[in-house]
């Protein structure tokens, strides 16, 4: 694989952007290159979470040898806060950003895929539910979301909404904006995902989502995936009894949604062992809710 880092500007936030990208060129086999494709590559987008850098993902999993052993391209952007909305009411469009420019910009540097259904968007906790919104608002793009540990903050929202400490509104609204409007606009996952099932002609990304039980996010992800199966999305969901909001769960889990995304052999990982052994199946007396209303859960 070659690793390599990119600065350069946006057009959409007025400024310069770091990614790292991951791009199968130089895939070995044993002690010679392999003679295989060269592209177009099958390419995951994923997103950090709150506060973090594009090399999370470098320095804190082993993605890297798992995409390889898949001839899958990475492109990781750095995101400051973690939240790639688009905010029309002060000029702001981190959402086009993602859906927009980084796709373009990238395609024209690597030689990736522009189907969508070779094309996914990923992402962990705040980078999950910004991966849904820009997944579900540009499905001709991704044809796949994965969604690890998502943080679905509708209802959490709602109650700032309501709320009588400007403190808590002050910090909700740092992220999305005049909060009188996020319920029913494009930063609202729920009203996003029920506009599908008013047309049935929009072509439907499909999704993996996972967060362990003992994630306090867990009944929130639970009931997103509820609500996606209502509207008639092809939903994988994941409720392992171990791993929690952390980096050692969305390490093993992130290759679990890349060979649900492109199936292949896969190798021992640096983690040691077979990664399938860390995934579970739902207990069958614990069926996932069709519907469901978020609890306090942030």
């Amino acid at each position: 694989m070659a690793l390599l880092r990119a600065d350069f500007y946006s057009n959409y936030l007025k400024r310069n952007v770091m990614l790292t990208a991951v791009i199968p060129v130089d895939k070995m086999d044993g002690d010679k290159r392999a003679k295989g494709r060269r592209g177009p590559y099958r390419t995951v987008y994923l997103l950090h979470g709150l506060f973090g850098r594009d090399v999370d993902w470098i320095d804190k999993t082993h993605v890297v040898e798992t995409a390889e052993a898949r001839d899958i391209a990475l492109i990781m952007p750095s995101g400051a806060d973690g939240l790639y909305l688009n905010k029309p009411e002060i000029n702001e469009w981190h959402g086009k950003f993602i859906s927009e420019e980084l796709i373009e910009v990238t395609r024209h540097l690597f030689p990736l895929s522009r189907k969508r259904e070779d094309t996914a968007l990923a992402g962990i906790s705040i980078g999950a539910y910004t991966a849904v919104i820009n997944g579900l608002l540009r499905p001709d793009r991704f044809g796949s979301i994965i969604a690890l540990s998502g943080t679905f903050m509708r209802d959490r929202i709602l109650e700032a909404v309501d709320s009588h400490s400007p403190r808590k509104r002050r910090y909700y609204e740092r992220f999305f904006g005049d909060l009188d409007t996020v319920i029913g606009s494009e930063k609202d996952y729920e009203a996003l995902a029920e506009r599908f099932r008013d047309n049935p002609d929009l072509q439907k990304p499909r999704f993996y989502i996972a967060c362990g039980e003992s994630d306090n996010l867990c009944q929130s992800n639970r009931d997103f995936a509820g609500l996606l199966r209502a509207n008639g999305f092809d939903v994988t969901y994941w409720e392992p009894e171990i791993g929690g909001h952390e980096w050692p769960f969305w390490n093993a889990w992130i290759d679990c949604a890349l060979d649900w995304f492109a199936p292949g052999e896969m190798k021992p990982t640096t983690a040691g062992g077979d990664y399938t052994a860390l995934t579970s199946l739902r207990e069958p007396d614990k069926p996932i809710p069709m519907t469901g209303e978020n609890p306090d859960t942030l």
